[in-house]
């Protein structure tokens, strides 16, 4: 990336930290993906980098100046992340949605003690990729590539018991905790709570605010994430226009 981006980015990263739970998912894919578009208008900002899609993050608490962002990167993707609610009814008004996911953003509190893991836990290695997909819930919104790029750039948790992967986690391209997966016959163990710990030690390890999206309907998850010690923050979404 040439070095005036580098700049940029770091010059985005310094003043979208000055709020930092509500910029935390925008911050943290800063630190993971060049940027490849920047827009602002006054306090806010769009910004445009690729991952698995090009997606546009949004820093803004100023209804006329989200709407006066969107203008400007009119068909610039299809893909925009860690919306909350009110920007999500602006982006419906200009758009027709092809989908949504909609989680509940819990963070955890940099001063909540975290337990050790009591099993064995190590990273994943790129050969799981393909395994955790066809054990994932969320297949229309990820892919083995994403996978793959994650556990090799980003942290990664598993568990191997019989002599195959039972539980794991990964972190997303915004830095969130996801993809905590333990398989069915080996719930109710804990193995939940050793991947969890696990990858906040780590994060914590990188000096990294650590937080996780949980859908609102998944009872299990929010409550274990609850008991670990996260606090809910807000709503927010992932949009596929159309």
């Amino acid at each position: 990336m040439p070095k005036g981006w580098i700049e940029l980015n770091q010059h985005i990263k310094k003043i979208l930290k000055k709020d930092l739970q509500r910029n935390i998912s925008i911050i943290g894919f800063i630190e993971n993906y060049p940027l490849s578009k920047v827009y602002q208008n006054g306090n806010s900002w769009l910004v445009l980098g690729k991952s698995d899609h090009l997606w546009a993050y949004i820093s803004s608490a100023d209804r006329s100046e989200l709407i006066d962002l969107l203008a400007q990167a009119k068909e610039q993707t299809k893909y925009f992340a860690s919306v909350e609610d009110w920007m999500k009814e602006i982006i419906e008004n200009e758009y027709s949605l092809d989908w949504e996911l909609t989680t509940d953003r819990f963070i955890f509190p940099a001063t909540t003690k975290i337990e050790q893991p009591v099993r064995q836990v190590n990273p994943l290695k790129k050969s799981a990729a393909h395994y955790i997909y066809q054990n994932s819930d969320y297949q229309q919104f990820t892919s083995i590539a994403y996978i793959n790029q994650r556990i090799a750039t980003g942290l990664s948790a598993g568990i191997i018991a019989e002599d195959k992967l039972i539980a794991w986690g990964l972190t997303h391209d915004d830095n969130a905790l996801g993809f905590l997966h333990v398989l069915p016959e080996y719930r109710g163990l804990g193995y939940a709570h050793d991947i969890s710990r696990y990858l906040i030690q780590a994060k914590r390890k990188n000096n990294q605010p650590v937080f996780v999206n949980v859908e609102p309907t998944n009872l299990k998850s929010k409550s274990l994430s609850q008991k670990i010690g996260f606090v809910f923050d807000r709503k927010i979404s992932w949009l596929k226009i159309r």
